[in-house]
């Protein structure tokens, strides 16, 4: 097999790999909050149609708009033929897609850089614990590689439908989440680095790397168009494209620290190289870590392209934009990891290159294969063992799967009342802190939220947050039975109260314990 062949049969494999850590059991852990959002936003648009993108603090509208057809293959039409395995399928899609967009850099990374960037896509714990979330994240990360890609491939042809295609991905990644200015912004630095000090201290003699004003014409012209069309809903709400500039207020007071969610610098970085809470398996993406150093390193002072150099400062760039923002969610790490990913294949690559000798050649092979193992290991742990255990480092603000006994209760109460799906169910928590309730009570016609206890808090089904100390039962003068806790989150517990009469209803429908012989 020539060296082509074999690269492709590689790439090929990884393919399969990414495939078989992210699509089994998609529906083993329960919605985050943010993904239970995304669904019922979805549902609405499935059902009706409809889809307003909102400003504050919601993300864009191509999540929806690209999950749409996944639900039409499934077969799904309505919210009640939704399941969780469907929802994330399009998030699979992206992450295992941005494999395919690694060919876009061939050229310029080496086809052994492209095949190890390809294995550690696959493989990277993050990367196949993000693929498995229906969140903005993986299409963000995967319509910036197309961005760069299409880029790199304008400047290597001068073609205008590359400048259109980079033009496409920059507005997609503005319709997928507002950070898309982060990676802009580094894309920038990395540019304005490599087209003036390198070249001129260098003293490359390079063709000329300024665009023409006919291509940055329809660059600009096709962003725009991808903006106006998702941003306005298919042209059906003109507010929304004021409102994906409008957006820029909430997120810039959630960036200088008016969050709960403010953590130090270090926080990506330890996830990513050295993660040990205690009573747990050390998580460490240290192979990616030092390779993609090895690779940044030979891109910047070895006699490498200009594309070695551009992800380089574009990694580093973004790597430190989003260390030094105060607001930090885990899932914001896949931007710059993906960065250091394609640099890792530079790295890997470097090494396999310096090892002339066959038998260092083996040894190198032999070493990356037992890490990258181990790192898959960990991969399959993050996305199935561990994906809602605090312990998994990737795992943030998660909803626990208890929520699953408290729904699969409350459709068994439902089962047999007298109303079905049209009883009256009401969820009482403060700050609306009750979520992803929401979406796996959509069957309930008749649900009413709650921040604090109604002046009437009864219904034949109550769920209420613990710190409400409702004690419904002693209230009603046990004519409602506290039914069961329930964890909604580590530290966060739900209440369920149900009516005496259809409590005891349920109850007889349980199966008895058989008493053994003597």
């Amino acid at each position: 097999m020539n060296r082509a062949g074999a690269s492709a049969l590689a790439l090929l494999l990884a393919i399969a790999g990414a495939l078989a850590l992210r699509l089994p059991h998609l529906d083993t852990r329960p919605l985050h909050n943010d993904e239970a959002v995304n669904a019922v936003k979805l549902a609405a648009l499935l059902e009706h149609g409809q889809y307003a993108y909102d400003p504050d603090e919601y993300h864009g509208p191509a999540l929806h708009y690209f999950s749409l057809p996944f639900l039409w293959l499934s077969g799904a039409r309505t919210s009640d033929q939704l399941d969780d395995t469907t929802l994330r399928l399009a998030p699979v899609a992206f992450g295992v897609g941005l494999i395919l967009l690694l060919l876009l850099f061939v050229d310029g990374l080496g086809p052994t850089a492209i095949v190890w960037a390809a294995v550690f896509t696959a493989i990277s714990p993050a990367m196949v614990f993000y693929s498995r979330y229906f969140i903005h994240e993986m299409l963000l990360v995967f319509f910036t590689a197309l961005t760069m890609g299409a880029g790199w491939r304008w400047f290597q042809t001068r073609l205008a439908r590359w400048a259109v295609v980079a033009g496409v991905g920059v507005g997609l990644m503005w319709a997928t989440k507002e950070t898309f200015v982060l990676a802009l912004a580094a894309m920038g630095i990395a540019l304005a680095w490599e087209f003036t000090l390198q070249r001129v201290r260098a003293g490359e003699q390079a063709k000329a790397w300024t665009p023409t004003l006919r291509h940055i014409a329809v660059a600009l012209l096709a962003a725009l168009t991808v903006w106006l069309v998702l941003f306005s809903s298919l042209f059906t709400n003109w507010n929304g494209l004021a409102d994906s500039v409008r957006t820029y207020l909430p997120w810039l007071k959630r960036a200088g620290g008016h969050s709960p969610h403010i953590h130090p610098w270090s926080f990506y970085l330890e996830r990513l190289a050295w993660f040990h809470p205690g009573k747990s398996p050390v998580w460490s993406e240290g192979l990616i870590l030092a390779l993609a150093a090895v690779g940044a390193g030979v891109s910047l002072f070895g006699k490498k392209s200009p594309l070695h150099r551009f992800l380089a400062i574009y990694t580093i760039t973004l790597t430190i934009i989003y260390s030094a923002i105060a607001y930090k969610t885990p899932w914001c790490a896949l931007g710059f990891l993906h960065g250091m990913i394609l640099l890792a294949g530079v790295g890997a690559a470097a090494l396999w290159e310096f090892c002339r000798a066959r038998v260092l050649k083996v040894f190198l092979a032999l070493a990356l294969g037992v890490l990258a193992f181990q790192l898959a290991s960990q991969a399959r742990r993050a996305g199935f063992d561990f994906a809602s255990d605090r312990r998994n480092p990737w795992v943030y603000a998660q909803t626990v799967p208890d929520i699953f006994k408290l729904t699969e209760k409350v459709e068994g109460l439902a089962s047999v009342a007298p109303a079905g799906h049209a009883t009256v169910v009401k969820v009482i928590a403060p700050d609306s802190d009750y979520w992803p309730l929401p979406w796996y009570l959509r069957r309930f016609e008749h649900t009413g939220w709650y921040d604090k206890l109604p002046d009437d808090a009864f219904a034949p089904v109550i769920i209420v947050s613990s710190k409400l100390n409702a004690r419904l039962d002693e209230k009603s003068d046990k004519k409602w039975v506290m039914a069961g806790m329930f964890e909604l989150r580590p530290g966060k517990f739900l209440e369920l109260y149900v009516e005496l009469e259809l409590w005891r209803k349920f109850v007889e429908t349980l199966p008895r314990e058989v008493e053994s012989p003597p």
